[in-house]
């Protein structure tokens, strides 16, 4: 029975040196890998915090170091994993270095096929060589990407990962990072300064309604005074005159963006409250009908009639 089905003891030999081999480089790379991670870790400083916290900063120390080391480990990983896998096929199957020698004859032709097909993923790669280095974000700012509010949660080697307010992840190719202009809440001072809008009717206490607005930002606990080219903050002024009633605007000012947008939501709630408890009043539109003389002679007519009725 062996005689028709002949076994070749040397390609089994051959698929399992392959197969060893291939699994040394996947733990050697793997250990590599997680050696880095640590030792990059340490040397940044990472300091986890609460889970619980949507937006907090995962790091405390070194935030610019930490994003170039995380894309330099993924570089120095793919590049033992690709010499790793190399160096296997090479020494298990001698035949294909013959092969090779060929390819690199025929680099020029097969560098510019390459180049083609691969044209997109190179170049993700090369943008996130350049993202990492000039660093316009780091990994932990909060920023705001095409209508998003989003964390820079991870740098990858062609994209990078964005967690969104509503916890979704947006894995954005590096070229597209590049190539798009975006906010940057935690760039140099991430504090920003908080506008809240309120409009009060023409009959109310415009003094009072400025005065009370004033007070209830300094009572916020994430209030932090200022200088601002309108004054010190906080400060309430009045905008413009519009069909209904008064524009105000309340301007203060919060460490970061997220505390921003929180402490707003605070500010109206409490405005809307101390309003009413105040007798001013924030207007509603208002619509008059103005009657022709016909209309106005066929209304009295009816209203006549009715009342004769």
């Amino acid at each position: 029975m062996w005689q028709f089905f002949p076994i070749n003891v040397e390609l089994l030999w051959s698929i399992a040196s392959f197969l060893l081999g291939l699994s040394v480089v996947f733990i050697v790379v793997y250990a590599i890998n997680k050696l880095l991670d640590r030792y990059f870790a340490r040397a940044a400083g990472i300091k986890p915090k609460a889970p619980e916290r949507r937006f907090a900063r995962v790091i405390e120390i070194e935030p610019t170091f930490l994003t170039a080391l995380t894309f330099l480990r993924r570089l120095v990983v793919a590049a033992v994993a690709l010499l790793g896998v190399m160096a296997v096929v090479f020494t298990v199957f001698p035949e294909t270095q013959g092969l090779a020698a060929s390819i690199l004859m025929a680099a020029g032709f097969i560098s510019i096929v390459l180049g083609l097909a691969a044209q997109s993923s190179i170049s993700h790669v090369i943008s996130g060589v350049m993202i990492s280095l000039s660093q316009p974000f780091r990994i932990g700012d909060i920023v705001e990407f095409r209508g998003d509010l989003c964390q820079v949660e991870d740098m990858r080697l062609s994209y990078t990962v964005l967690r969104t307010w509503d916890n979704r992840r947006l894995l954005v190719p590096n070229t597209i990072l590049q190539n798009e202009v975006i906010t940057n809440y935690s760039a140099e001072d991430p504090s920003m300064v908080v506008a809240v809008d309120v409009q009060v009717s023409y009959e109310s206490d415009l003094e009072k309604a400025l005065r009370i607005m004033e007070e209830i930002a300094k009572r916020h606990p994430e209030c932090a005074p200022t200088d601002h080219p309108f004054g010190q903050l906080p400060r309430a002024v009045v905008m413009e005159f519009q069909d209904s009633g008064v524009s105000l605007r309340l301007l203060s000012r919060a460490r970061d963006q997220v505390t921003a947008w929180k402490m707003a939501r605070d500010l109206l709630l409490e405005i809307k409250e101390e309003f009413d408890r105040n007798g001013v009043e924030i207007p509603y539109p208002r619509r008059y009908l103005v009657a022709d003389k016909e209309l106005q002679r066929q209304l009295i007519e009816i209203v006549k009639a009715i009342k004769t009725a």
